[in-house]
């Protein structure tokens, strides 16, 4: 079965871009033209343009898998049937390695079943599937491309004709949009939200480099990964923020300060999928111990580390030098969760984000401030605009709680008083 492959490129001004490459090692030219002339020059980011890439990487393998030449059909002006749109939608939601035969199954010998339990050992394994967001993106991505394709196969029809190719990519379009599954609204229960406080006290106990709990043996890790949680808990940045902060342009060290600057296509960045801020550039003040906690780590162990003076970024790989990596970042998450106890599974970097966002709802509380100071401030602090609305999703453990406390409150003064008779 055909495999397709996500290449990423570092043009030479520092630029990110995928291109999304056949199973003979050759760029196609249909997806990557789309993604060159449509996306790339709406100047969309280069993890939208990847998302956007894998999305079509799994069109592809649908198409493979199900006999279609996707490319064929749409510029000849025969649009996706129904059944197709429908078989589509419903593989959209399966993992990458689950379709056209990127899944790897073992073969299994022929027996005589025995037992019950033989036979459930040989039921089939579920498949893997991706988040209600991730569908939702590859169905509309899929459905943009696949209009834009229908289209540049109408170029040379006359206008009778192309008004009636587009009426059908239309409908097509209409029906794909339809398969897109919904992904906000009511299902509030079970979105992320932070950890309670006697977690996070427990979570920054472990990293003490000194508690014998911390998961990692290596000195140099310990504060290091230490450092990581404390920015990040700390400032409440996101990933892209931390891993991209810098010794010498970023570290404020007189004033105790940090720059939090968005660094899109840094060609100072040696990592092919740079790490990047999502947020607007700002400068956010720093305690004495964490800053302290940086001089620790910059002198006595980075300094160490070959190859770590050939970059300027305050986070790296203690055996290359090179700045840390997405990959390495999240391994920090996997082992806290993995080797000590008491660490929820779902501790992640975004999660420490939301952890802030409840501190600063805590200290917002004791101090009286009005509403309208109070999104101020956190949209503020978090690099988001002034009309985003975002302050709402990182505060949705105080509203849970404000809102518990309200129904508490009613029932206390509607219910039977103790003594009382029903």
């Amino acid at each position: 079965m055909a495999r397709f492959q996500v290449r990423m490129i570092v043009m030479e001004g520092g630029e990110r871009l995928p291109l999304l490459i056949d199973p003979d090692g050759v760029p196609l030219f249909w997806p990557n033209a789309w993604l060159l002339t449509m996306r790339r020059l709406a100047h969309r980011a280069s993890n939208t343009l990847q998302a956007n890439c894998y999305s079509l990487k799994f069109l592809y393998l649908w198409a493979a898998e199900s006999g279609i030449d996707i490319e064929s059909r749409m510029l000849s002006g025969q649009s996706l049937k129904s059944h197709e749109i429908a078989s589509f939608a419903g593989a959209a939601a399966r993992h990458l390695d689950e379709v056209g035969g990127d899944a790897r199954t073992k073969p299994t010998k022929a027996r005589k079943v025995v037992s019950l339990e033989q036979v459930r050992m040989g039921a089939p394994v579920i498949p893997k599937a991706v988040h209600k967001h991730t569908t939702s993106n590859r169905v509309r991505t899929v459905a943009q491309y696949l209009q834009w394709l229908g289209q540049e196969g109408s170029n040379d029809l006359d206008l009778e004709a192309a008004s009636k190719r587009k009426a059908q990519l239309d409908e097509m379009v209409a029906k794909l949009n339809a398969k897109v599954p919904l992904t906000k609204g009511r299902n509030a229960v079970g979105q992320r939200e932070a950890p309670p406080v006697e977690v996070m006290d427990r979570v920054l106990a472990v990293l003490e480099p000194d508690s014998p709990d911390n998961p990692w043996k290596d000195l140099g890790l310990r504060h290091r990964n230490r450092l990581v949680i404390h920015l990040l808990y700390g400032l409440g940045i996101r990933r892209g923020e931390v891993l991209g902060i810098k010794i010498t342009d970023h570290v404020q060290w007189r004033q105790n300060r940090i720059l939090i600057a968005r660094n899109a296509d840094d060609p100072t960045d040696p990592r092919k999928h740079q790490p990047v801020a999502k947020t607007r550039d700002r400068i956010l003040p720093v305690k004495d111990k964490m800053m302290d906690m940086m001089q620790e780590y910059v002198t006595h162990f980075r300094s160490k580390i070959p190859g770590a003076r050939r970059n300027q970024f305050l986070l790296v790989a203690h055996d290359t030098g090179r700045p840390l990596s997405e990959a390495a970042y999240n391994k920090i998450f996997l082992d806290l969760r993995a080797r000590v106890e008491g660490i929820p599974r779902s501790l992640s970097g975004h999660v420490l984000r939301h952890a802030w966002n409840d501190a600063f709802s805590r200290l917002i509380d004791a101090r009286n401030v009005s509403p309208e100071r109070e999104a101020q401030m956190r949209s503020h602090a978090m690099g988001w605009a002034p009309t985003s609305g975002t302050a709402e999703t990182y505060n949705r453990r105080k509203i849970i709680e404000d809102a518990e406390k309200f129904f508490l409150g009613h029932q206390k003064n509607t219910l039977p008083r103790e003594g009382e008779n029903e």
